[in-house]
């Protein structure tokens, strides 16, 4: 009896490279879709209290190197100034933000909070009331993104940003 001797090369399974690496160029490709796609992404809501939180900081060290207060003061739900307070009230004099080049902050499209909010700070760093009393309590800044919110506080008694 004659046994025919097969190559090893029939028997071997498996994926070769090729097919391996077309299978994972095709799922990365539609893992991108699928990513881009979801609803309710909070990255944009954590970027804009990224990007306060260090214009908040530029103002509280800008208070603490200046002769003047500085204070950090929101037009409407979306725009902000940044500023040295030389005479209180009308003496506010907004100056530019670093990053824009513009004299006036806008929080993202879709990205919210109340108007008319005010951030003071003294020479020591410390957050104080819009009169320029300081502060008894924490203060809570609330951002709100479609139905997420992202909250910034800043601590009272040592103006520490969170």
């Amino acid at each position: 009896m004659t046994h025919l001797k097969q190559s090893p090369a029939r028997f071997r399974s498996g994926f070769t490279l090729v097919e391996a690496v077309a299978t994972l160029v095709l799922l990365g490709i539609l893992g991108g879709g699928v990513v881009s796609v979801l609803p309710g992404s909070n990255v944009t809501l954590a970027t804009e209290a990224d990007r306060l939180s260090s214009h908040l900081r530029y103002a509280q060290i800008r208070a603490q190197a200046d002769t003047y207060q500085w204070r950090l003061v929101f037009t409407d739900t979306t725009t902000y100034q940044i500023g040295p307070v030389v005479i209180p009230g009308a003496g506010f004099t907004p100056g530019i933000i670093p990053g824009t080049g513009a004299m006036e902050g806008t929080l993202t499209e879709g990205v919210t909070t109340p108007s008319g909010t005010v951030i003071r700070f003294d020479s020591w760093g410390r957050p104080l009331s819009d009169a320029g009393a300081l502060l008894g309590a924490d203060q809570t800044i609330i951002l709100t993104g479609g139905a997420r919110n992202q909250s910034i506080t800043i601590l009272a008694g040592t103006g520490l940003i969170q």
